[in-house]
């Protein structure tokens, strides 16, 4: 492993794609307690505890042992009660947790809020309402028995959905009726080299990896990304962290069960569920907690930080000894429990009749009012949206470089599929044309252009419609004819055979290919911009033009014809 300069203040420094990262001279101190273990004077607990997924929100915390088929719910005083039990498989594995957040219940999603789901090699398992069924088998794409990491995004960049990490180095997102997407393989599977696990979507706005899935690769002792789709650009080593075991962002502002707002789970060693109370984490809200497993050279429980040009990696220690395994922060977008009111017996008043010597009177009962009950309205969590800046796009002139993980570009000749994919590649907003004799003269500039777009199709045959429209009123309505040089690439950017044909009266063009794979794959369009030369000249003298892919939102990009 490459050894790494240590510096005072417990504050280490390491390399990203966007530099150097900075040092903030600041040392945060965590003050981990003990909360809960399996020894006797924590009841409830099996002898032979073994703590290892985590999750928790408000009013929650559950907590799966490795040799065990149970999730514990742990108390305020440390004592376990059994939440749930798994189909057991006759061996030890790493269960992880995640409880389903706001966010991802409808309208976004169809999860159902404080759901639990749990992983068991391929196998995802839904706890609800104390029941638990098969959610969802990811299928041979992941052939990891154990070590699978779970998440949900909070943010919406993956639709918020569920986000599963098989230790090969596969990545997928699971929506809330069940289907599976396998969106990225990070490498190929190298036991020796690479083991990730926990996974999270960081919020859109921490640096240059804000919005995707950073998931921790243990072995490596490095974080890696996964962007937005259509693409889901894999960046692998966007930083260094020794035995990094899992990712965790701190809710912006934080929240807390039992006083505690992150919990970790040592396995081995002492067998403790350790606590961080809500203090350490005042100021800190949308941050990343990493933890390191093994406790080796370097390990350590770091807090990172973007300052505005780089990420700042800080150590949040002390760590505690031993094997860190599963960690949450508590979720605090995860509805409470809604309370129930029970009505309460109220005793109501029986007059009594009093006997008098006076035969001709009568005792007479006059009833006492009674208290009646009313409901009391029953409190419903309301979450609260945190406020997130917005991106407002800039009009820049042309051409200019275009920002990452976009589905569509025009761009001049000589842009190459990778510029496309990585996000430098220049956009061109418009072609320039002269007159003469009433026509368009044979002189277009530039002489050709290119359509890119980004498309996710599913393995085996597929067709894709290329519109193009000249929007507004003109008198013009030539299209571009396609040139030689048309292509196809897999988000690798290797070439892919493809078929591709031209509705001369529409302009459409459609593309036929075979994918071997279900993914993302890359679609270059060669138009000729001399192909409207002999045209009657536009009136008015520009056409805007938007090319379209058809069924993919967000593909339209446009191009003006300008007269010089």
């Amino acid at each position: 492993m490459k050894k790494r300069t240590k510096f005072s203040l417990r504050t280490k420094i390491y390399l990203t794609i966007g530099g150097m990262l900075g040092l903030t001279g600041i040392l945060y101190a965590a003050n981990p307690f003990p909360f809960s273990t399996g020894a006797p004077v924590f009841p409830g607990f099996p002898s032979d505890f073994y703590p290892t997924g985590v999750a928790a929100s408000p009013d929650l915390l559950l907590v799966t042992p490795f040799c065990n088929e149970e999730a514990l719910s742990i108390d305020c005083n440390g004592q376990a009660t059994v939440f749930a039990t798994f189909p057991g498989f006759g061996s030890c594995r790493e269960k992880y947790m995640a409880v389903v957040p706001s966010q991802s219940g409808p309208p976004n999603n169809t999860f159902s809020p404080r759901d639990v789901f749990a992983t068991e090699g391929r196998l995802i398992f839904k706890v609800s309402s104390g029941v638990t069924t098969l959610f969802a088998d990811l299928g041979p794409g992941c052939t990891a028995s154990d070590h699978n990491g779970i998440s949900f995004d909070h943010f919406g960049t993956f639709g918020y959905d569920m986000i599963v990490t098989c230790q090969e180095g596969n990545v997928f997102r699971v929506n809330g009726a069940g289907t599976v997407t396998h969106i990225a393989t990070l490498f190929p599977p190298l036991p020796t080299l690479h083991g990730i696990e926990g996974p999270a979507v960081v919020p859109p706005t921490f640096g240059p990896h804000g919005g995707k899935i950073w998931i921790a690769d243990e072995i490596a002792g490095a974080v890696h990304a996964v962007g937005p789709p259509p693409l889901y650009l894999v960046t692998l080593n966007i930083l260094s962290h020794v035995s990094v075991e899992g990712v965790y962002v701190i809710p912006n502002p934080p929240c807390a069960y039992c006083g505690n707002s992150f919990y970790n789970a040592e396995q081995q060693q002492f067998r403790v569920v350790w606590a961080y109370p809500a203090s350490d984490f005042l100021g800190l809200g949308g941050n990343v907690i990493l933890v390191s497993e093994q406790l080796a050279d370097g390990a350590d429980t770091s807090l990172v930080t973007f300052n505005g040009a780089n990420y700042v990696q800080t150590s949040f220690g002390p760590r505690p000894p031993g094997v860190d395994e599963g960690s949450s922060m508590v979720d605090c977008d995860v509805p409470t429990a809604t309370p129930t009111t029970t009505p309460t017996a109220t005793s109501t008043p029986t007059a009594t009749a009093t006997a008098t010597f006076t035969p001709t009177a009568t005792a007479t009962f006059t009833p006492t009012a009674t208290a009646t009950f009313t409901p009391t309205a029953t409190a419903t969590f309301t979450p609260t949206p945190t406020a997130t800046s917005t991106f407002t796009p800039t009009p820049t002139p042309t051409p200019t470089p275009t920002p990452q993980n976009h589905i569509s570009q025009i761009t001049p000749t000589g842009t190459t599929c990778s510029q496309f994919v990585n996000g430098t590649s220049e956009t061109l907003a418009n072609l320039n044309y002269s007159v003469a004799g009433g026509k368009v003269r044979n002189n277009v500039t530039p002489g050709v252009f290119f359509y890119w777009v980004a498309v996710t199709v599913p393995a085996g045959n597929n067709n894709v419609t290329v519109t193009q429209t000249i929007t507004g009123v003109n008198t013009f309505t030539c299209k571009f004819s396609i040139a030689s040089g048309q292509n196809v690439f897999n988000s690798a950017c290797n070439s892919v055979s493809s078929t591709i044909s031209q509705n001369a009266g529409t302009g459409a063009v459609t593309v036929s290919f075979n994918a071997p794979v279900a993914g993302t794959y890359i679609i270059s369009i060669k138009y000729d911009s001399k192909s409207i030369a002999g045209c009657n000249a536009p009136n008015p003298t520009t056409v805007h033009y938007d090319f379209a892919t058809t069924g993919v939102p967000g593909s339209t990009s446009g191009l003006d014809l300008i007269k010089n």
